[in-house]
């Protein structure tokens, strides 16, 4: 009962929220599965994404032979959290193996720092930090 008032008068927070860090999840896929797969990284908490075009350099001989006709593909820009990044990647993993057209390429690239604490939770999806914070 005293430890609780003093917390009251100092007001501090019931539990400190640790930050979580960012990772740039980079995901290359045949262009008609794109959407697809934007939608699907969305239930990993991936509160931006950016998707750009590309062309595959292989010849057309090789992409028969790997069996990646199509070399129009699209590059999706994810910033996703380190503690959801490998199960991103691991459900990517079993998409690219289960669905029909849907081979691709996912790796992520660790983030060193983002500028301000709005844009970080933000792009972190941390609402719990957003509302303490207030």
């Amino acid at each position: 009962m005293m430890e609780d008032n003093k917390r009251k008068k100092l007001r501090l927070p019931e539990r400190a929220v640790t930050p979580q860090k960012l990772k740039l999840l980079i995901t290359i896929v045949n262009k008609n599965k794109a959407e697809f797969y934007m939608d699907f990284l969305q239930s990993f908490e991936v509160n931006l994404q950016l998707k750009m075009n590309a062309r595959g350099t292989a010849n057309s001989e090789l992409l028969h032979y790997m069996g990646l006709e199509e070399s129009e593909k699209r590059v999706i820009f994810s910033l996703i959290r380190e503690d959801q990044a490998q199960p991103a990647l691991q459900a990517l993993e079993e998409k690219f193996a289960t669905l029909r057209g849907g081979k691709g390429i996912a790796y992520t690239v660790p983030l060193s720092s983002v500028a301000g604490v709005a844009i970080y939770q933000f792009l972190s999806n941390n609402k719990r930090m957003a509302k303490e914070k207030k």
